[in-house]
């Protein structure tokens, strides 16, 4: 052999050896890739609750933990709401409105409930006249409340719904996404101990006291679940979830009581903590029909005397939105109006002195058993003897407060948080326990319920908001925040509360 073939043998070798090489680490790569798929498409995720459901019964049983493990996960709606609050298609593959905004027709999807039965248009106009029934007593009152405004409901077809409303209601819609708008197979009876849906995941098991187990749907007409098997964890104590989450029992916990408890998982490098929206506003709750309170400048004074950063910091250990209105950031009509009566301390005594208490006076504050209301009350007592008003706290039962205060309206101030999506409507109701009478306002919000299009609707709020801001009808302290815990390998899980549901087909874990 030449010098020349030689060296070029041992270049072919070098070469044929690199590709050996290469096409090993290839399939070492995408062996391993499919590895990591697998694990993602195969996990098993725990999320733990503090509340357990006391029955499957989805339109009949009250309580959020309910919903929260069934919808959008076992049973579905013609649509749904994302987690940005957003209605979307769900059942329904796509819908129409007529211009006058009373009849909404609707195309169902192929859809299959989880016995392999096929869902058909007389699925769904079973599911409303059980809702609408007026003698039925298995509905919730609520639910039936939300769907009144249904004139009719018919089938023209097997894939076809139409709905057609009393009334133009601009609520109809998100009511749909909710507990009320579940679509059954016709003829179910038992609804308390089994869940025929149509969800990306299958009723599997319910171990009472301990936990609910959903097994994904693989024949779901639409992107199947990430995980193959979410269980929902339930541990009533707060600090024994807490210890879950560390020792590796759950991957998510979901329920954060009080935000002081953060403090242990921070630093922590297998944990995250996530900060999401709800639609729980803070209220600071004023009587608008009792002196001195039924005066407009004394309510702004003492929205000027309190520095709502350094109460959230105070109160909700910094977690939380300053909003200075009812409206969260969710909803279409969001404004941030927190600059409007900004902290000035000055500003607030002077507003006090033409409002004729230049010396200040004395008034009550009801405090219910809610940690919020009960982490708020010194630094709001302390604020308004600054500006010369001596704040007296009474602790007040929840039976008492939805009595004497709630629907008695026998108080001065107290507060509470709201949250009901889209309850701007509350304040229109003179008989409310703001006690807030407002012409204006009433047609504002008169209006926005008979807006023709989603944008004329929200300008409609936009001003009521703004109304209400203005004329400092409550104080609105801060938007709560949907705190987790979540392992760092966990991703899909819904960050912000939204509606009912706590939707999981997203989430996974490496």
């Amino acid at each position: 052999m030449t010098k020349f073939d030689l060296k070029r043998a041992t270049k072919i070798s070098l070469i044929c050896a690199s590709l050996l090489l290469a096409s090993t680490e290839i399939a070492s790569a995408a062996s391993a890739s499919s590895s990591k798929a697998s694990a993602k498409t195969n996990a098993t995720v725990t999320i733990g609750f503090t509340l357990e459901p006391v029955s499957l019964d989805i339109t009949g049983v009250a309580g959020q933990a309910i919903p929260q493990v069934l919808l959008n996960n076992v049973y579905e709606g013609l649509l749904k709401v994302e987690n940005s609050g957003k209605i979307v298609p769900s059942i329904a593959e796509s819908y129409t409105v007529s211009t006058n905004g009373l009849v909404y027709t609707f195309k169902l999807s192929k859809t299959k409930f989880h016995d392999g039965a096929n869902l058909t248009s007389a699925d769904v106009v079973w599911s409303f006249n059980r809702v609408l029934d007026p003698k039925s007593t298995a509905v919730l009152p609520t639910q039936k409340q939300q769907f009144s405004t249904i004139a009719s409901i018919t089938a023209p077809n097997a894939s076809s719904v139409v709905i057609t409303l009393k009334d133009r209601d601009n609520d109809f819609l998100f009511n749909l996404t909710q507990r009320g708008g579940v679509i059954f197979k016709a003829g179910t009876t038992d609804f308390a101990t089994k869940a025929n849906g149509t969800g990306p995941f299958k009723f599997g098991n319910w171990n009472r006291g301990n936990s609910i187990t959903l097994e994904r749907n693989d024949s779901y007409r639409a992107t199947k679940a990430l995980a193959k098997t979410v269980i929902f964890r339930y541990i009533l104590d707060a600090t024994a979830l807490s210890n879950a989450i560390l020792s590796g029992q759950i991957d998510i916990m979901s329920t954060v009581q009080k935000p002081e408890l953060l403090s242990v998982f921070k630093g922590r490098k297998d944990l995250k903590i996530s900060s999401g929206t709800t639609n729980g506003e803070v209220t600071l709750g004023m009587n608008n029909s009792k002196a001195p309170l039924n005066n407009i400048k004394v309510r702004q004074a003492i929205r000027q005397a309190l520095n709502k950063k350094a109460l959230i910091k105070t109160a909700w250990a910094g977690y939380g939105l300053e909003i200075g209105s009812f409206v969260p950031p969710t909803d279409a009509w969001y404004e941030d109006l927190s600059k409007t009566f900004p902290y000035d301390v000055q500003a607030a005594k002077n507003l006090l002195k033409q409002a004729g208490y230049p010396n200040g006076f004395a008034i009550t504050l009801d405090i219910p058993p809610a940690p919020y209301a009960e982490a708020s009350q010194e630094f709001i007592v302390a604020s308004l003897k600054k500006i010369g008003i001596n704040v007296t706290i009474k602790p007040v039962a929840w039976g008492e407060w939805l009595d004497r205060i709630f629907t008695k309206a026998n108080y001065d101030m107290t507060i509470v948080a709201h949250v009901e999506r889209s309850d701007m409507s509350i304040y229109a109701n003179p008989n409310y326990y703001f006690r807030y009478n407002s012409a204006e306002y009433q047609a504002l919000i008169k209006k926005a319920g008979s807006a023709r299009t989603p944008v004329a609707q929200a300008e409609s709020l936009k001003k009521a908001a703004r109304l209400l801001s203005n004329e400092s009808v409550s104080d609105w302290l801060w938007l709560i925040p949907n705190l987790q815990v979540v392992k760092k390998s966990v991703t899909g899980f819904p960050q912000n509360d939204v509606g009912d549901a706590y939707s999981v087909a997203a989430i996974t874990k490496e």
